[in-house]
């Protein structure tokens, strides 16, 4: 055996470090780096589809001149699970009333003095009701009328056309007298007394006229109601109308009648003002006429009403109703704008970020339903989302979350939408825009 040297020991270094260079080398080559794990959640900005015709977007914003209702400041955000199929829906935009029935506002001095009232038929119910009147700065009810001491008479022409030559006692026209204790029990507790018509006083004209003294500016509402009448007025109206509205369009009908007629229609507030609106005839619309210092609400707090009131005569019948119909008056205080962040948790949507144009600080909602697609290509409904918040014009975001949670169960996949995207004035208890398919969620 070979002395053993330091040559011999610098080669046998030599090749212990070469073989752990190629062994190095081989690893190398079969096993690769490892890699930093992307992160989870990640932000990606995405625009709002363009609105459609049947959208209701406005981009032009006014500053509300009505003291806000609700002012808190707080961010709140709510989530409901849904499921199913999804069935798109359109807010209300209008609304339908129709009536059988018609109101006079009279005077104690009118019902002394006698009013007249138009039946179409037989079996009618007459109820007085006194109301409330503070036009002298403390509030004075007028006193309940005593149904025995109301007065029925046929006035004019019979409807066969043969004049009346005396009046028919009141007697033989009432079939039964309602005071107003016994309405109370029954559930209305205003006053009111009835009379309920008999068969003998069928179609046509006659005078109510009160024998108790009443004061004379007292306020009353003789209401006539015709049930199961023929004769069913109908209106048709927007459900809210913006603030500086100079018209309001209404669709008018008569049933069974082709009659044309000029309605008598007015304004009621929420505080209980009135003023007298003209009607003008635009194609199959009518257009309500207000006056340019008219504005159409005095507080958030409520609605504003249209009373309709139509006098005609139908196959010799004297016809007449009154028909309402509330609304929201409004202004257009914020718009959203198309740009969007959205946020992203393990590959589905955590949330959108959306900023808008406010007019002026103010408590404004978002809400919007988000869905998915199923394995047959169809719409499935997730989630109902809700968001609302305090802005200003200088920080106008407002963010609307999703359950990622929600989403993950559901086994849906992409796309992801986000539909009925509606924007709600909290402070004037409005919407002021509303896009079915608002934004489709892309990764």
């Amino acid at each position: 055996m070979p002395p053993f040297t330091l040559r011999t020991l610098s080669k046998a270094v030599s090749l212990v470090i070469l073989a752990g260079l190629l062994g190095a080398c081989q690893d190398e080559s079969t096993t690769p780096e490892p890699q930093k794990e992307a992160s989870p959640m990640y932000a990606k900005g995405l625009t709002l589809s363009a609105p459609t015709d049947s959208d209701l977007v406005d981009i032009n914003i006014a500053a509300p001149t009505l003291a806000p209702i609700n002012t808190s400041t707080d961010y709140v955000s709510f989530i409901t699970p849904l499921y199913g199929e999804y069935q798109a829906s359109q807010p209300v935009l209008e609304q339908a009333s129709q009536s059988d029935e018609y109101w006079l506002n009279v005077t104690g001095a009118e019902l002394n003095a006698g009013v007249q009232l138009n039946l179409s038929q037989a079996g009618s119910l007459v109820r007085i009701a006194p109301r409330g009147d503070i036009s002298s700065g403390a509030l004075m009810h007028a006193e309940a009328v005593a149904p025995e001491r109301v007065q029925i008479q046929r006035i004019g022409n019979t409807p066969q056309g043969k004049n009346a030559s005396s009046p028919q006692a009141t007697e033989s026209l009432v079939k039964s007298l309602v005071s107003a204790d016994a309405l109370a029990s029954a559930g209305l507790a205003d006053d009111s007394s009835a009379l309920q018509m008999s068969e003998k006083a069928t179609a046509g004209e006659y005078r109510l006229q009160v024998s108790q003294p009443l004061v004379a500016k007292a306020n009353y509402l003789v209401n006539v109601k015709e049930k199961g009448s023929p004769y069913q007025l109908s209106i048709k109206a927007p459900s809210a109308i913006a603030a500086d509205a100079q018209t309001l369009g209404v669709k008018l009908a008569l049933s069974q009648s082709n009659n044309q007629f000029a309605p008598q229609a007015k304004l009621k507030q929420a505080d209980g003002t009135e003023q007298a609106l003209t009607m003008v005839k635009q194609g199959d619309e009518w257009q309500a006429l207000v006056p340019a210092d008219l504005p159409l609400a005095n507080s958030n707090a409520g609605l504003s009403e249209i009373e309709v009131t139509v006098q005609t005569q139908v196959d010799g019948r004297p016809v007449q109703r009154t028909v309402k119909t509330a609304f929201k008056s409004y202004v257009n205080s914020a718009s959203i704008k198309p740009e969007v962040l959205t946020v992203w948790d393990k590959g589905v949507p955590n949330q959108v970020n959306f900023e808008l144009t406010v007019a002026e600080a103010g408590r404004f909602g978002l809400s919007g339903v988000l869905t998915g697609t199923n394995a047959e290509g169809q719409k499935v409904a997730i989630m109902r989302t809700q968001a609302a918040t305090w802005l200003t014009p200088e920080s106008p975001k407002l963010k609307l979350m999703f359950d990622p949670k929600l989403i993950q169960a559901s086994g849906l996949q992409p796309p992801f939408e986000l539909n009925e995207l509606e924007l709600q004035d909290q402070g004037q208890m409005a919407r002021l825009s509303f896009q079915a398919n608002a934004l489709v969620l892309s990764r």
